[in-house]
């Protein structure tokens, strides 16, 4: 099953330096290569703005920017249906904007959401949404 990529794995998996890198790895490259991973759209933007406020060289940010628009990730647009569903998640899940749409893009596309954001994997399991979560316990208990 195609799985909803949270910037958080992604980020952490491409830098050595962040905490959970070793298990980002694990999730990222636990995942065909051969098969998409769905992200929203502004996953790009996430992506390049973490990096970007984090003082990464140009080079890095224009290799990065180029994988994220490649093959291995399927952009779905913030469409009618996304950003309903994501507003729903928002008010019962007491979520971030961000957080809220990939939660309900794997909500809509019945598709688990792989992420290292503690709150995310909290609050999205008592808000008893349904959805299937995977992060590293570590992570689920850090918070």
């Amino acid at each position: 099953m195609t799985p909803v990529l949270d910037a958080s794995v992604f980020i952490a998996a491409i830098s050595p330096t962040e905490r959970h890198h070793a298990r980002a790895r694990k999730l990222f490259e636990g995942h065909p290569e051969n098969e998409a991973f769905l992200v929203p759209e502004l996953f790009r933007v996430e992506v390049m703005a973490a990096l970007s406020r984090r003082g990464e060289s140009s080079d890095l940010l224009d290799l990065v920017d180029a994988l994220v628009r490649g093959p291995r990730f399927c952009a779905c647009p913030l469409d009618a249906a996304l950003l309903e569903r994501s507003v729903e998640v928002a008010r019962v899940a007491r979520l971030r904007a961000y957080d809220a749409v990939y939660v309900a893009l794997a909500l809509l596309r019945d598709a688990p959401l792989l992420t290292l954001d503690g709150e995310v994997l909290e609050r999205s399991e008592s808000s008893g949404l349904g959805l299937r979560l995977f992060g590293p316990p570590t992570v689920r208990r850090s918070r």
